[in-house]
Order: C-alpha cells, then sequence, then structure tokens
C-alpha cells in the first residue's frame, strides 16, 4: 500500500503542475493531457497568425519607376502576387501613355504582363526601369 500512496503523492505534485497549466489555459486538470495537444495548436495557431500579420505586412512591396533619364520617378505600393500589367496600366495613365509605347524593365530583364513581384523576386524598393518602345527601322 506504500506503494500505492507513493504514486499518488506523485500525481499530486503533477496535479500542482496541471493546475498551472490549467490556470494559463482555463482547462481543468482532468483534460489536461488531452489539452496539452490542443494548447499547442493554439499557441502555433497564434504565432500563425503573427506570422499571416507579417506575411501581410510582406505581402505588400514598395516599387520605384524611374524613366531611362532618370527625370521622372514613382513609387508603387503592390501587393506581391499581383501581376505587374496593373503597375504598368496604372503609370501609363497617370503620365499619359499607352503601355505599348513603353518598355519596362527589371534587372535588365523586360516584365510582361503575367510577372508578378514574387515571380521577379522583387523586394521592397526594387527599381523598374522605363524606356520608350522602338519599332521600325529601314
Amino acid at each position: 500500500m506504500s506503494d500505492e500512496e507513493t504514486p499518488n503523492t506523485q500525481p499530486s505534485t503533477s496535479e500542482t503542475t496541471n493546475e498551472a497549466g490549467s490556470s494559463a489555459t482555463g482547462v481543468p486538470d482532468d483534460d489536461h493531457q488531452r489539452q496539452s495537444t490542443s494548447v499547442a495548436n493554439p499557441n502555433s495557431g497564434a504565432l500563425e497568425v503573427a506570422e499571416d500579420k507579417t506575411a501581410a505586412t510582406d505581402e505588400y512591396i514598395r516599387l520605384r519607376v524611374i524613366t531611362s533619364d532618370m527625370t521622372n520617378e514613382v513609387h508603387f505600393r503592390v501587393k506581391a502576387a499581383t501581376a505587374l500589367v496593373r503597375l504598368k496600366r496604372s503609370y501609363c495613365s497617370k503620365l499619359g501613355f499607352q503601355v505599348d509605347e513603353l518598355r519596362f524593365v527589371f534587372d535588365g530583364h523586360r516584365i510582361t504582363d503575367e510577372d508578378t513581384p514574387k515571380s521577379l523576386g522583387m523586394i521592397n524598393d526594387d527599381v523598374i526601369e522605363i524606356y520608350q518602345e522602338r519599332t521600325g527601322g529601314m
């Protein structure tokens, strides 16, 4: 019987620990083991929410659109997953150009309508250069 008393003494110690856990989680002692996994999930969920807020902040990227002669600079704040055709249209409508009159270049490569800041690996304050589209010849 003294063996039984020793395990009873140990659970009472763990019950004290459970009470500390239950006061933090608001869960009764009986459900502590079951809730410990659930408690971990809400905590990770809380971290995910914090990460989502960070991701939401990082979801937007500031881009600088500069003419090739450096006379005009326009700043845009776009979502990382948004097609850059929207930025092109917005820039052209603000400055009175047609989209096909200008060439938008990032890191030496022409930006297509389907490109996104994320697909091009853009970060905050990256520069998009604008050139006059040239057609023709002899």
